[in-house]
């Protein structure tokens, strides 16, 4: 992760940290980001956006065992945040994973208000342990494109000292 990656993860306005496991030992990063893509987009459709104006950040990693891969997101831009929304992400998430059974979880989901004092870097950092810190330099973050248009509309209002909402 680059100070690039960083600059842009500090101006964005998220309202959302959304971290979510899967039971399955072979999950690759291909299939974590499938399942990703299938939240941001059922995110969509429930608050009415359009899926290319959605900001959101992803982080795929393995936890302390290295069989155990799940991803973190941080997600901006959403008309409604309540309760009610980040129940039904959690119950997508189910359904995505392929379970309805308390008894036989195959993946976890939970969805965080997002803080804006304690700064994006460290909610995706903070979840990591020990063995992780060495690859966190390392890893890669995903940013869409409407973060990084986001954050640079951010960039240039505050250089100017002009603050106005632009259509994006």
């Amino acid at each position: 992760m680059g100070a690039g990656d960083l600059v842009i993860l500090e101006r964005v306005q998220w309202d959302w940290f959304v971290s979510c496991t899967v039971k399955s030992r072979n999950a690759s990063d291909v299939y974590l980001a499938r399942k990703s893509f299938a939240l941001f987009r059922y995110i969509c459709r429930r608050q009415r956006l359009y899926f290319p104006n959605l900001p959101w950040a992803l982080r795929i990693e393995s936890g302390v065992d290295p069989e155990h891969r799940h991803f973190h997101c941080l997600v901006g831009g959403l008309p409604s945040i309540g309760q009610n929304e980040r129940f039904a992400c959690m119950n997508r998430w189910e359904y995505l994973v392929g379970t309805k059974n308390p008894e036989n979880p195959r993946g976890t989901c939970r969805v965080r208000l997002y803080d804006p004092q304690r700064g994006a870097a460290d909610y995706l950092a903070q979840v990591l342990n020990t063995s992780e810190h060495k690859g966190w330099m390392e890893g890669h973050i995903r940013l869409s494109e409407a973060a990084v248009r986001y954050a640079r509309q951010a960039a240039c209002e505050s250089s100017t000292g002009i603050y106005r909402t632009v259509p994006i």
